[in-house]
C-alpha cells in the first residue's frame, strides 16, 4: 500500500479550494477533484473517505490559516485602533483569498450536530476574544466607548460579513480604516465615509 505524503495531501486540499470556490458543495464532484488534482479517484479517497472529510479538512486548513494571521499582529507594537484596523484588514484579505470559506462553513454549520464541534469554531471563537481584547483596551485608555464588547464585537464581526458578501469590488484601498471610523464613531460621523 502507498503511503500518504503531506504534499499530495496539500495538492488535493488546493485543488479542492479552487473547485468550492466555484460550485456548491453539492455540484463539487469527487470525480472533478480527482481529476484537477491529477491523482485517481483510489488515491482521492485514501486521502479523504468521503466529500464532507475533504471538506472538513480545507475547514481546519483556513481556520489555522486565519488563527496564524491574528497572531501574526499581536507580535506588533500597535496601540488599539492600529490594531483593529490591522484585524479588519485582515478579515478582509483572508476571506477575498478564500471566497469558497463562507459556503464551507455555512454548510458544516448545517451538517454538523449541536454537540459536534466543527474546526471553524475554535478560530470563530479566538477571532471574538481578540477582537474583544482590543476593544476593551481602547475603553480603558480611554480610546473608545464601548458598553458591551461583546456586542459590538458580534456587530463588527456581521458588518464585515456583509460588506466581504455585498460590499463593492475592487476594494477601496482604506476599507479597514473605513469600517473601523464607522464603527467606532458612528455611521452618521464625517469619520465614517464607506463608498457605496
Amino acid at each position: 500500500m502507498r503511503t500518504k505524503t503531506p504534499l499530495q495531501a496539500d495538492k488535493i486540499l488546493r485543488v479542492a479550494a479552487r473547485l468550492f470556490a466555484t460550485h456548491h458543495f453539492h455540484q463539487a464532484r469527487r470525480e472533478d477533484i480527482a481529476a484537477a488534482a491529477e491523482v485517481g479517484k483510489g488515491t482521492l479517497y485514501r486521502y479523504f473517505k468521503d466529500k464532507e472529510e475533504l471538506y472538513l479538512a480545507l475547514l481546519e486548513r483556513a481556520a489555522e490559516g486565519l488563527s496564524s494571521r491574528l497572531v501574526e499582529l499581536e507580535t506588533l507594537a500597535l496601540g488599539p485602533r492600529d490594531r483593529l484596523e490591522a484585524m479588519v484588514e485582515s478579515l478582509i484579505s483572508f476571506f477575498d483569498e478564500h471566497p469558497h470559506l463562507f459556503d464551507l462553513i455555512q454548510h458544516a454549520e448545517v451538517m454538523s450536530s449541536h454537540d459536534q464541534e466543527i474546526p471553524w469554531n475554535r478560530t470563530r471563537q479566538e477571532t471574538v476574544a481578540r477582537l474583544r481584547k482590543v476593544l476593551e483596551e481602547g475603553e480603558e485608555l480611554g480610546l473608545f466607548r464601548v458598553a458591551d464588547p461583546e456586542l459590538s464585537v458580534l456587530l463588527l464581526l456581521g458588518g464585515i460579513r456583509a460588506v466581504l458578501r455585498f460590499g463593492q469590488q475592487p476594494r477601496p484601498p482604506d476599507l479597514a480604516r473605513q469600517i473601523v471610523a464607522c464603527f467606532l464613531q458612528g455611521h452618521g460621523t464625517p469619520a465614517c465615509s464607506l463608498a457605496s
